[in-house]
């Protein structure tokens, strides 16, 4: 028997030790003992997470954390860890709201409105549902400065465009300049940073959704741009004009020549696309004269008729203006809902407890005096663009939204989804089409087509509201045409009206433009079937 494969139990002890030793030693342990390691601490939940960012700086310590905090769910919101960021050295700030469970990897950005001042709110009805169905992070600026109190004539004078860097803040540069440290915010909390960016806003939210797309095209894989005032500056020049035509009281329309106006623009034009429902489906189409209802000689003789001051009020809400040197336009608002809170009501009547103002001088007067002449006593009624051009450049460099060369956000395959309703009296769904029109025209039907879409919802006013069906989820479509290759008109979707439970009271398809729903002649008249989409 050969006994020298055989060891004492010791011997194979030493010699198993000896070989660890060397297996140490080949892979860098130098053969010496290593204590175990210690366990690994548990997970940090992230709504324990949220209060420790309080404080951190971002961006080279540009950006200061000043608040975070758990917001608990509030139908439709889910949880959130609300944080608010600020700018050193400025007055510029932004909110993110990161959802602490099931959060789906992107971030939805949030525009503003009117002259801002405050951040954002995704639970208003202009902004799309499956933010918070599908657990985005959110995040809006203030427009560069915090205004504290409601929309009154305070807000309305917009003293914060006196100052050069508020200004350029506002105008242009609020969403650009806060999205990298908004990502790393992102980033710190998640521990990753967003899949895919996307951007939503309406009115001046919508401004600056056209701004990202013509001025930062990097900063956004796909863009909303709801209402979208990127002709800021002709917008401004046919407010005013307005403004001052209403607010001589003998040329404005009272509540029964309102509706004497809006029921002869139905009469003639409602009907037009096959359906008598109080909706024009295709405003274009409405060549309505107001000298139809002129009173006899043109004096004011009562409700039953207009006079020759208030045809051309109608007139001038309804046609072009032009700066003298061409610049500056504004092709003028639909007919429709002339008598409604909802139309012509919300922007352009007069209003008693704004001193007989409108909501478009209110706005108009803010511009004209601190952005324009930056004289806070300057008679607005007296005011002429042509009068200011050298300085209605230079505010229009920085401010106009209008480029129409999308080329640079075609280059990297982003998408722009613009829609206005058609009796919108803040911007003018005649002035997007004109952008849209404009945009297909500098760079062709193909390369359009696979960057932009517009559509028109009949019947909505400013945003949302209004006769017609508003309600359409398009953070979702334009999601979905990022990231499946399948654009907004090929996912048939429809205009919704809701009540207040949320259910669905009518509905009609979401035709691209230039096409409108014209019923079918048959079939329930509330609903999406019943209609197609025609030119």
């Amino acid at each position: 028997m050969n006994h020298g494969t055989h060891h004492p139990p010791a011997l194979r002890l030493a010699i198993a030790a000896m070989s660890a030793s060397a297996l140490l030693a080949g892979c860098g342990g130098g053969g010496h003992s290593h204590p175990a390691p210690a366990p690994e601490p548990p997970p940090v939940s992230l709504k324990d997470k949220c209060p420790t960012l309080k404080g951190g700086t971002l961006a080279s310590g540009a950006v200061i954390v000043e608040n975070a905090q758990v917001v608990a769910a509030q139908a439709p919101q889910p949880e959130y860890c609300v944080l608010t960021a600020r700018f050193d050295n400025s007055t510029l700030r932004f909110e993110a709201k990161l959802p602490t469970e099931g959060w789906n990897g992107k971030l939805a950005w949030l525009g503003g409105g009117g002259f801002d001042g405050q951040f954002p709110k995704a639970t208003d009805p202009q902004f799309s549902p499956s933010i918070f169905s599908e657990r985005y992070a959110t995040i809006g600026t203030n427009g560069g400065y915090d205004y504290g109190g409601p929309p009154d004539a305070g807000y309305f004078a917009a003293k914060f465009a006196l100052d050069d860097a508020k200004l350029l803040d506002f105008t242009q540069q609020s969403e650009h300049k806060s999205l990298p440290p908004g990502k790393e915010l992102i980033s710190r909390f998640f521990g990753t940073a967003p899949s895919r960016s996307y951007f939503e806003g309406c009115s001046m939210g919508g401004h600056d959704a056209l701004m990202q797309a013509q001025r930062f095209p990097e900063d956004f894989d796909g863009i909303v741009a709801r209402a979208p005032a990127g002709n800021i500056m002709g917008l401004f020049v046919q407010f005013n004009r307005i403004s001052k035509q209403v607010r001589t009281p003998a040329n404005t329309l009272n509540a029964a020549k309102q509706t004497l106006l809006a029921q002869a623009v139905l009469a003639q034009c409602d009907a037009q696309d096959g359906l008598a429902d109080g909706i024009i489906s295709k405003p274009s189409a409405c060549q309505f004269d107001a000298s139809a209802l002129r009173c006899p000689a043109g004096a004011d003789t009562g409700d039953a008729c207009l006079s020759d001051a208030q045809i051309a009020t109608v007139n001038t809400i309804t046609s072009s203006v032009a700066t003298s040197d061409g610049k500056w336009t504004h092709p003028g608002y639909n007919f429709g809902l002339e008598d409604q809170a909802k139309g012509w009501g919300e922007y352009i009547w007069p209003v008693a407890a704004l001193g007989g103002n409108s909501i478009q001088g209110m706005f108009s007067d803010g511009f004209v005096r601190s952005f324009i002449t930056r004289d806070a006593a300057y008679n607005t009624l007296a005011w002429n663009a042509d009068q200011w051009l050298p300085r209605m450049a230079e505010v229009g460099t920085m401010f106009s939204a209008a480029d129409p060369d999308l080329s640079k956000l075609n280059a990297r395959g982003a998408k722009l989804i613009l829609w206005n309703g058609t009796n919108d009296t803040s911007v003018s769904a005649r002035d997007t089409a004109r952008y849209y029109d404009s945009v297909r025209s500098t760079l062709g039907a193909a390369r359009t087509d696979e960057t932009a879409e517009l559509f028109l919802a009949p019947g909505v006013g400013h945003c949302y509201g209004g006769a017609g069906p508003d309600r359409v989820d398009l953070l979702q479509a334009v999601a979905t045409w990022v990231e499946k290759g399948v654009p907004a008109s090929a996912q048939d979707l429809q205009l919704r009206k809701l009540d207040a439970a949320g259910a669905t009271t009518m509905a009609r398809p979401m035709c691209k433009y230039p096409a409108h729903a014209h019923y079918k002649g048959s079939g329930d008249v509330n609903a999406a079937g019943s209609y197609e989409c025609v030119n």
